[in-house]
Protein backbone atom coordinates (compact mmCIF):
# COMPACT_ATOMS: atom_id res chain seq x y z
CA UNK A 1 0.00 0.00 0.00
CA UNK A 2 1.24 3.28 -1.09
CA UNK A 3 1.32 6.24 1.97
CA UNK A 4 2.26 9.71 2.49
CA UNK A 5 3.56 11.81 5.46
CA UNK A 6 1.37 15.03 5.20
CA UNK A 7 2.85 18.11 6.96
CA UNK A 8 1.14 16.98 10.23
CA UNK A 9 3.40 14.22 10.43
CA UNK A 10 0.27 11.89 10.31
CA UNK A 11 0.37 8.93 7.34
CA UNK A 12 -2.31 8.79 5.07
CA UNK A 13 -3.03 6.77 1.63
CA UNK A 14 -2.03 7.99 -1.32
CA UNK A 15 -4.60 7.93 -3.85
CA UNK A 16 -2.84 6.27 -6.47
CA UNK A 17 -3.31 3.54 -4.79
CA UNK A 18 -7.02 3.67 -4.78
CA UNK A 19 -6.66 3.86 -8.22
CA UNK A 20 -4.49 1.22 -9.07
CA UNK A 21 -6.39 -1.06 -6.98
CA UNK A 22 -9.80 -0.26 -8.53
CA UNK A 23 -8.51 0.17 -12.19
CA UNK A 24 -6.97 -3.86 -11.30
CA UNK A 25 -10.83 -4.51 -10.17
CA UNK A 26 -12.40 -3.82 -13.60
CA UNK A 27 -9.25 -4.92 -16.03
CA UNK A 28 -9.56 -8.50 -14.13
CA UNK A 29 -13.39 -8.07 -14.39
CA UNK A 30 -14.42 -8.98 -10.92
CA UNK A 31 -15.68 -5.25 -11.64
CA UNK A 32 -17.87 -5.35 -14.63
CA UNK A 33 -19.32 -2.14 -16.67
CA UNK A 34 -22.58 -1.53 -14.84
CA UNK A 35 -21.46 -2.62 -11.32
CA UNK A 36 -21.56 -0.54 -8.73
CA UNK A 37 -18.29 0.46 -6.78
CA UNK A 38 -17.63 0.08 -2.60
CA UNK A 39 -19.06 3.18 -1.22
CA UNK A 40 -16.86 6.10 -0.17
CA UNK A 41 -16.58 4.98 3.64
CA UNK A 42 -15.78 1.34 2.39
CA UNK A 43 -12.86 2.35 0.46
CA UNK A 44 -12.16 5.03 3.43
CA UNK A 45 -12.17 1.73 5.81
CA UNK A 46 -10.25 -0.67 3.08
CA UNK A 47 -7.61 1.91 3.33
CA UNK A 48 -7.48 3.65 6.25
CA UNK A 49 -7.64 6.79 4.57
CA UNK A 50 -10.35 10.30 3.96
CA UNK A 51 -13.20 10.80 2.01
CA UNK A 52 -10.86 13.39 0.28
CA UNK A 53 -8.29 10.97 -0.39
CA UNK A 54 -11.31 8.39 -1.61
CA UNK A 55 -13.03 11.20 -3.73
CA UNK A 56 -9.90 12.51 -5.40
CA UNK A 57 -9.14 8.74 -6.80
CA UNK A 58 -12.62 8.44 -7.93
CA UNK A 59 -12.66 11.96 -10.05
CA UNK A 60 -9.20 10.56 -11.18
CA UNK A 61 -11.03 7.62 -12.68
CA UNK A 62 -13.89 9.17 -13.85
CA UNK A 63 -11.26 11.75 -15.93
CA UNK A 64 -10.15 8.63 -17.40
CA UNK A 65 -13.86 7.55 -18.24
CA UNK A 66 -13.67 4.45 -15.99
CA UNK A 67 -16.39 5.06 -13.75
CA UNK A 68 -19.28 7.39 -14.13
CA UNK A 69 -20.87 8.94 -10.68
CA UNK A 70 -24.35 10.16 -9.85
CA UNK A 71 -24.70 12.31 -6.69
CA UNK A 72 -27.06 10.25 -4.39
CA UNK A 73 -26.78 7.04 -6.31
CA UNK A 74 -22.70 6.55 -6.09
CA UNK A 75 -20.28 5.39 -8.55
CA UNK A 76 -20.68 2.82 -11.10
CA UNK A 77 -17.84 0.96 -13.46
CA UNK A 78 -18.99 2.81 -16.78
CA UNK A 79 -20.84 1.17 -19.80
CA UNK A 80 -19.13 1.64 -23.06
CA UNK A 81 -20.77 4.14 -25.48
CA UNK A 82 -24.09 3.88 -27.50
CA UNK A 83 -23.82 5.15 -31.23
CA UNK A 84 -27.07 6.15 -31.49
CA UNK A 85 -27.11 6.68 -35.50
CA UNK A 86 -29.47 9.75 -37.09
CA UNK A 87 -30.65 8.74 -41.18
CA UNK A 88 -33.55 8.49 -43.50
CA UNK A 89 -35.60 6.09 -40.52
CA UNK A 90 -34.49 7.11 -37.59
CA UNK A 91 -36.07 4.42 -34.75
CA UNK A 92 -35.16 4.99 -31.15
CA UNK A 93 -35.33 1.21 -30.57
CA UNK A 94 -34.06 -0.29 -33.93
CA UNK A 95 -31.37 2.04 -33.51
CA UNK A 96 -29.98 0.66 -30.57
CA UNK A 97 -31.18 -3.14 -30.63
CA UNK A 98 -27.99 -4.44 -31.85
CA UNK A 99 -25.85 -2.82 -29.29
CA UNK A 100 -28.14 -3.01 -26.17
CA UNK A 101 -29.66 -5.27 -24.09
CA UNK A 102 -33.58 -4.62 -24.00
CA UNK A 103 -33.82 -1.14 -25.55
CA UNK A 104 -37.53 0.11 -24.36
CA UNK A 105 -38.89 3.94 -23.30
CA UNK A 106 -40.91 4.89 -20.12
CA UNK A 107 -44.07 7.07 -20.96
CA UNK A 108 -43.67 10.43 -18.97
CA UNK A 109 -46.50 12.97 -20.24
CA UNK A 110 -49.18 12.48 -22.90
CA UNK A 111 -51.93 14.49 -23.58
CA UNK A 112 -53.14 17.85 -25.67
CA UNK A 113 -51.71 20.94 -25.58
CA UNK A 114 -51.66 24.27 -27.69
CA UNK A 115 -48.61 24.60 -30.16
CA UNK A 116 -45.81 27.23 -29.56
CA UNK A 117 -44.38 29.14 -32.14
CA UNK A 118 -41.54 26.97 -32.74
CA UNK A 119 -43.96 23.63 -32.89
CA UNK A 120 -46.46 25.22 -35.08
CA UNK A 121 -43.93 26.20 -37.47
CA UNK A 122 -42.44 22.54 -37.77
CA UNK A 123 -46.11 21.03 -37.98
CA UNK A 124 -46.93 23.66 -40.72
CA UNK A 125 -50.06 24.94 -38.09
CA UNK A 126 -51.40 28.05 -37.12
CA UNK A 127 -49.90 29.16 -33.43
CA UNK A 128 -52.34 27.66 -30.82
CA UNK A 129 -53.16 24.87 -32.62
CA UNK A 130 -54.33 21.55 -30.51
CA UNK A 131 -51.16 18.87 -30.55
CA UNK A 132 -50.59 15.88 -29.20
CA UNK A 133 -47.74 16.19 -26.68
CA UNK A 134 -45.76 13.02 -26.01
CA UNK A 135 -42.52 13.00 -23.45
CA UNK A 136 -40.56 9.69 -22.59
CA UNK A 137 -37.54 8.40 -20.98
CA UNK A 138 -35.48 5.89 -23.28
CA UNK A 139 -33.57 2.85 -22.04
CA UNK A 140 -31.08 1.15 -22.92
CA UNK A 141 -28.56 -1.86 -20.50
CA UNK A 142 -30.55 -0.49 -17.36
CA UNK A 143 -29.84 3.03 -17.48
CA UNK A 144 -31.60 5.77 -18.97
CA UNK A 145 -29.90 7.69 -21.99
CA UNK A 146 -32.27 10.02 -23.03
CA UNK A 147 -35.86 12.13 -22.65
CA UNK A 148 -38.01 13.17 -25.75
CA UNK A 149 -40.15 15.37 -26.83
CA UNK A 150 -42.80 14.64 -29.79
CA UNK A 151 -45.26 16.53 -31.09
CA UNK A 152 -48.54 15.57 -33.49
CA UNK A 153 -51.10 17.47 -35.01
CA UNK A 154 -54.08 16.99 -32.65
CA UNK A 155 -56.36 17.58 -36.05
CA UNK A 156 -54.72 15.00 -38.10
CA UNK A 157 -54.75 12.05 -35.46
CA UNK A 158 -57.57 12.70 -32.67
CA UNK A 159 -56.91 8.92 -32.03
CA UNK A 160 -52.99 9.15 -31.15
CA UNK A 161 -53.38 8.75 -27.31
CA UNK A 162 -55.70 5.80 -27.58
CA UNK A 163 -53.69 3.57 -29.69
CA UNK A 164 -50.81 4.87 -28.21
CA UNK A 165 -52.14 3.30 -24.75
CA UNK A 166 -51.97 -0.32 -26.71
CA UNK A 167 -48.46 -0.50 -28.47
CA UNK A 168 -46.75 2.27 -26.87
CA UNK A 169 -44.53 2.50 -29.95
CA UNK A 170 -44.50 5.45 -32.08
CA UNK A 171 -44.06 3.67 -35.35
CA UNK A 172 -47.01 1.45 -34.59
CA UNK A 173 -49.58 4.16 -33.44
CA UNK A 174 -48.89 6.02 -36.55
CA UNK A 175 -49.27 2.68 -38.65
CA UNK A 176 -52.49 2.72 -36.47
CA UNK A 177 -54.05 5.67 -37.21
CA UNK A 178 -53.05 5.70 -41.12
CA UNK A 179 -49.59 6.59 -41.73
CA UNK A 180 -47.47 3.27 -43.10
CA UNK A 181 -44.07 4.96 -43.18
CA UNK A 182 -42.07 8.18 -42.28
CA UNK A 183 -38.67 9.58 -42.84
CA UNK A 184 -36.56 12.52 -41.28
CA UNK A 185 -36.46 15.77 -43.00
CA UNK A 186 -34.07 17.15 -40.93
CA UNK A 187 -32.47 17.18 -37.92
CA UNK A 188 -30.10 20.05 -35.81
CA UNK A 189 -28.12 19.16 -32.87
CA UNK A 190 -26.79 21.26 -30.66
CA UNK A 191 -25.40 20.96 -27.12
CA UNK A 192 -25.87 22.35 -23.73
CA UNK A 193 -25.97 21.92 -20.16
CA UNK A 194 -28.53 20.44 -18.28
CA UNK A 195 -31.37 21.76 -16.32
CA UNK A 196 -31.89 20.75 -12.94
CA UNK A 197 -35.03 18.71 -13.90
CA UNK A 198 -32.66 17.03 -16.85
CA UNK A 199 -30.01 16.16 -14.10
CA UNK A 200 -32.76 14.41 -12.28
CA UNK A 201 -34.23 12.56 -15.00
CA UNK A 202 -30.87 11.72 -17.09
CA UNK A 203 -28.93 11.23 -13.66
CA UNK A 204 -26.30 13.06 -15.09
CA UNK A 205 -24.47 15.46 -12.77
CA UNK A 206 -24.46 19.24 -13.32
CA UNK A 207 -21.21 19.48 -15.58
CA UNK A 208 -21.84 17.11 -18.56
CA UNK A 209 -23.04 19.23 -21.67
CA UNK A 210 -26.08 16.81 -23.02
CA UNK A 211 -26.56 15.95 -26.81
CA UNK A 212 -29.61 18.03 -27.86
CA UNK A 213 -31.33 16.81 -31.20
CA UNK A 214 -34.06 18.64 -32.66
CA UNK A 215 -36.11 16.95 -35.82
CA UNK A 216 -38.54 16.88 -38.13
CA UNK A 217 -40.68 14.40 -39.83
CA UNK A 218 -42.79 13.80 -42.53
CA UNK A 219 -44.99 11.25 -44.05
CA UNK A 220 -44.59 9.47 -47.69
CA UNK A 221 -45.92 12.91 -49.35
CA UNK A 222 -43.32 14.97 -47.70
CA UNK A 223 -45.94 16.48 -45.36
CA UNK A 224 -45.01 17.51 -41.84
CA UNK A 225 -46.08 15.04 -39.38
CA UNK A 226 -43.35 15.16 -36.33
CA UNK A 227 -41.44 17.43 -34.70
CA UNK A 228 -39.04 16.32 -31.72
CA UNK A 229 -37.26 17.16 -29.17
CA UNK A 230 -34.86 14.52 -27.19
CA UNK A 231 -31.99 14.99 -24.83
CA UNK A 232 -28.92 12.56 -24.48
CA UNK A 233 -26.02 12.12 -22.00
CA UNK A 234 -23.18 12.98 -23.89
CA UNK A 235 -21.30 10.48 -21.53
CA UNK A 236 -23.47 7.57 -22.56
CA UNK A 237 -23.81 8.41 -26.57
CA UNK A 238 -22.60 9.48 -29.62
CA UNK A 239 -24.46 10.42 -32.92
CA UNK A 240 -23.78 9.44 -36.35
CA UNK A 241 -25.19 11.08 -39.40
CA UNK A 242 -25.96 8.05 -41.47
CA UNK A 243 -26.07 9.05 -45.27
CA UNK A 244 -28.06 6.52 -47.50
CA UNK A 245 -26.05 4.02 -49.31
CA UNK A 246 -25.73 4.52 -53.19
CA UNK A 247 -25.88 1.47 -55.54
CA UNK A 248 -22.13 0.87 -56.83
CA UNK A 249 -20.91 1.70 -60.16
CA UNK A 250 -18.57 -0.31 -62.06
Amino acid sequence: MSIVIDEKGQTTTNWRAIVQWLEVEISERRLVPGDKLPTELQICERFSTNRHTTRRALAHLQSKGLVESTQGRGSFVRRPTLIYGIGKRTRFSAGLQEQAANPETKTLTLDTRPAEPHVAAALGLKGGSPTIFLERLGFANGQVISVARHWFAFERFPTFAVFYARSKSITQTLIDCGVPDYTRLRTKISSRLPTTQETQLLNVPRHIPLLVTHAWNVDGLGRPLEYGEARMASDRVEITIENERLPAFD
